[in-house]
């Protein structure tokens, strides 16, 4: 409104300008009762005219731009978006990869302790000759393994996998490489995210009965999940679209009541408005 009133300001004072000269013109006798216009006054009428016009193309040119913004205000809460779930992912990425490291430095500790014990001779195996001699063959030593670790990266490396065909638009193909993650992992520390991008898939190719199903077993299965408040906010938009109000109602009231700082409350709320 501001940059409207800024280019319409001289064509304003133009006709004040126009206004003056009119009214101290000598205007044409009355015909058939009415006055004829002055010059100064059909110019004043043209431009008048003119202004009209031009306001309703500045106007139309504002909503476009409005169009636009929205759009542009659209694709940015997308990166925002996905650079939050890459945050939560790197840091639930490093949370696992310090477990790792713990379990197999406490395994080393644990094999130096085993090793140190067995060197240790018996009290009175101990020969003229002063060199100490184990009661038959010592027992060797053995590093134990680590498979929590190795599972773990196996783990990371399918999700990963499968993560990477979604971004890519190949949702059946990720939908299977979830569903086979989930059957070699189903408690493991992807489980979560790979039920909520399955069911992001299902989503997408407008699967609504299978994207329900992988929403619900989310929030049934890893209820502490951070993927949770997503998943119950998705519910709601899929049962509202259905036309399940009440379903949906119940939904968005769960997100604002657990989860009231998070942004899927904030939409849950803006959600909820409409159902009234």
């Amino acid at each position: 409104m501001i940059r409207l009133n800024l280019v319409l300001r001289p064509l304003v004072l133009s006709l004040a300008a126009f206004a003056v000269t009119g009214c101290a013109s000598t205007y044409g006798a009355p015909i058939n009762g009415e006055r004829a216009l002055s010059p100064e006054e059909q110019r004043l009428q043209a431009v008048e005219t003119k202004l009209a016009d031009l306001t309703r193309r500045f106007s139309s040119s504002e909503a476009n731009r409005d169009q636009k913004l929205s759009g542009d205000l659209g694709s940015l809460r997308g990166t925002v978006e996905q650079l939050r779930y890459d945050f939560d992912n790197s840091q639930k990425r490093n949370q696992d990869l310090m477990q790792a490291y713990d379990t197999r430095l406490k395994a080393l500790e644990a094999a130096q302790q085993a090793g140190a014990a067995a060197q240790v001779p018996p009290t009175g195996d101990v020969p003229t000759g002063g060199v100490p001699v184990a009661p038959g063959a010592a027992a060797q030593p053995v590093a134990p393994a680590a498979p929590a670790a190795s599972s773990a990266a196996d783990e990371e490396a399918a999700y990963l996998k499968s993560f990477d065909l979604l971004k890519a638009g190949k949702y059946d193909d990720a939908i299977r490489g979830f569903n086979a993650m989930l059957a070699k992992y189903p408690q493991g520390n992807y489980s979560d995210n790979a039920l909520y991008w399955t069911a992001e898939s299902y989503n997408i190719k407008k699967d609504y009965p299978n994207a329900l199903t992988s929403y619900r077993s989310l929030l049934e299965k890893f209820p502490a999940s951070p993927k949770v408040p997503d998943a119950l906010l998705k519910t709601g938009l899929i049962l509202q679209d259905q036309k399940k109000t009440d379903q949906a109602r119940t939904a968005y009231q769960r997100v604002i009541k657990e989860f009231p700082n998070s942004t899927s409350a904030t939409q849950a709320r803006n959600r909820l408005a409409q159902l009234r």
